[in-house]
């Protein structure tokens, strides 16, 4: 048998678990009973993929629990529209700056299932890289009077944002200034600075902005 890993996951009640992944397009692959109408234990596939669930588990009032599922796909946007109605959705289809378009929902006992789908060349970044040395102005760690950071990096000559401890974003030029968040609707991030080294930024988004100061320099070893 060649080696994997299979993840087991503790669950309250482990035949509504089973019946939720079900109803989403898992498939059930082994049960056994607990002599009370019940399950002690599941397992169930995705594809080549597979999952076990047992019971003794507890729910959880955090909004994120300690362990995620990730789900490789084909149609991601088909997924979301045929389950957005049944399931809680935490994100809905938007493209990630590792080349990926994903959906984010919750399952009954708080776990994180995430769907995944390789995005094609230039679907993500659908501008040519720059020279290093031409975004180095950039770079750096910015922070708001609010608290609130970001942090701008260069990947594959293109401008990576990553604000506070979220994902990151990819940023497209609309002028030598002004850059677009990929996957922030009707957003806006303006540099401010001389050429040698920007020295804020400004965020705009549904007519509110909120501005960053530069405070750290990543840019330079």
């Amino acid at each position: 048998m060649p080696k994997r890993v299979v993840p087991m996951l503790h669950v309250p009640d482990v035949r509504r678990t089973v019946d939720w992944y079900r109803d989403i397009g898992f498939d059930v692959t082994v049960t056994y009973d607990d002599h009370g109408g019940g399950l002690s234990f599941a397992m169930v596939s995705f594809g080549t993929g597979e999952v076990m669930f047992s019971s003794g588990g507890r729910l959880s009032s955090q909004p994120r629990r300690e362990v995620d599922l990730y789900a490789y796909i084909d149609d991601v946007d088909n997924l979301y529209d045929r389950i957005k109605d049944r399931v809680e959705i935490v994100e809905g289809p938007h493209n990630m700056f590792y080349g990926m378009r994903e959906i984010i929902v919750r399952d009954l006992n708080g776990f994180w299932l995430t769907f995944g789908q390789p995005l094609r060349a230039g679907e993500l970044t659908p501008w040519p890289a720059v020279q290093y040395e031409l975004l180095q102005p950039y770079a750096g760690r910015y922070k708001s009077d609010a608290g609130s950071a970001v942090l701008i990096t260069i990947h594959e000559g293109r401008l990576l944002a990553f604000p506070d401890d979220a994902p990151g974003v990819f940023l497209m030029p609309t002028t030598e200034r002004t850059f677009t968040p990929m996957m922030t609707p009707q957003a806006s991030v303006v540099f401010e600075g001389d050429a040698g080294l920007m020295s804020a930024l400004m965020f705009e988004q549904a007519g509110k902005a909120m501005r960053f100061v530069r405070v750290a320099d990543t840019s330079r070893p």
